[in-house]
């Protein structure tokens, strides 16, 4: 079961937190001449249920001239971000984090508000997972690949 306190420290790994916010850095993916577009679009659900997820097939699938503005993915995203399959056991912690993000329109979101989401996504997991929050922290504040960075609060 994933621990949803922000208050206790119970590793070694794990110390007390404070719950900060964090976000997807969308200026740093520019910064890196990386595609948060196509991040995102690699994401879609690709069930064929929403319009925007139509059209990925065939063995090179190609991201949709209507689908490279933000404005489009976003709404897809928010799709896909309600289907049961965008979270899974399989996935690392920071994928999950990073869904989460996306699912809530890169909002920033405080420590504890990502661990309820987590908890929330992995409660019908059969495979029994854990993290603390020290070491979501941990994780989030070391760097990653998906550009989760620390931010001063809600967006205006």
């Amino acid at each position: 079961m994933v621990q949803a306190s922000t208050q206790q420290a119970d590793t070694e790994f794990d110390t007390p937190v404070d719950d900060c916010y964090y976000h997807i850095d969308v200026e740093q993916y520019d910064r890196d001449n990386a595609s948060l577009e196509f991040t995102i679009w690699q994401r879609l659900c690709w069930d064929g249920s929403c319009r925007l997820c139509k059209g990925r097939s065939g063995p090179k699938p190609i991201m949709p001239v209507k689908m490279r503005n933000s404005k489009s993915l976003w709404a897809a995203i928010k799709h896909c971000g309600k289907q049961d399959s965008y979270i899974l056991a399989n996935m690392s912690v920071t994928e999950v984090v990073f869904r989460i993000l996306l699912r809530n329109g890169n909002e920033p979101m405080r420590l504890s508000e990502i661990i309820d989401e987590i908890v929330v996504a992995w409660e019908e997991v059969i495979v029994f997972k854990t993290i603390t929050p020290g070491a979501l922290q941990q994780m989030l504040d070391s760097g990653n690949e998906y550009r989760i960075r620390r931010t001063g609060g809600h967006a205006e």
